[in-house]
């Protein structure tokens, strides 16, 4: 049986006041970052390829919040439940759907934060290295209940 896997984009997923309470610390790892944004994406798996409605269905439980504004490329860090466990939001998440008829394995949610960078006079930004996304990743999560991951194919393993 081969598991189908679904992604949908959802909204945003952190509040200005968060931003501005970060972006300082952010500077002190890199002065060239300069603004921060992230939103919830929700994974699913199901045993069996989910059809129109049921997509729809599931598109619209999956959409809540104030939409994601932020930018869609730039360094990302993706924030998802620590690989091997199930979120308490997957597990009442999962139930919402069965409920609602929906042949799915599990839902969950992961956050993906972009960075903002300082451009250039020629309009290029300074890459960030291993070891500043590193610490930038540090800042973002909690690493007794969360995985920091480099992109959100990697949450697939959950």
């Amino acid at each position: 049986m081969t598991v189908q896997h679904h992604i949908f984009e959802g909204g945003n997923a952190i509040s200005e006041f968060r931003i501005a309470q970060l972006l300082p610390r952010l500077a002190q790892i890199s002065p060239g970052i300069q603004g921060l944004s992230a939103r919830f994406v929700h994974l699913v798996s199901a045993n069996t390829p989910l059809q129109g409605d049921q997509l729809q269905t599931l598109a619209a439980l999956l959409t809540y919040g104030d939409p994601y504004a932020g930018p869609t490329d730039g360094p990302v860090i993706v924030v998802s439940p620590r690989l091997g466990t199930v979120s308490p939001w997957a597990s009442k998440a999962t139930d919402i759907a069965h409920n609602c008829g929906l042949p799915i394995h599990r839902v969950e949610r992961i956050t993906e934060y972009r960075l903002v960078l300082k451009t250039g006079l020629l309009g290029g930004a300074k890459a960030l290295s291993e070891e500043q996304l590193g610490q930038v990743a540090a800042l973002l999560h909690d690493r007794m209940t969360e995985s920091a991951l480099p992109k959100r194919e990697d949450a697939l393993a959950l």
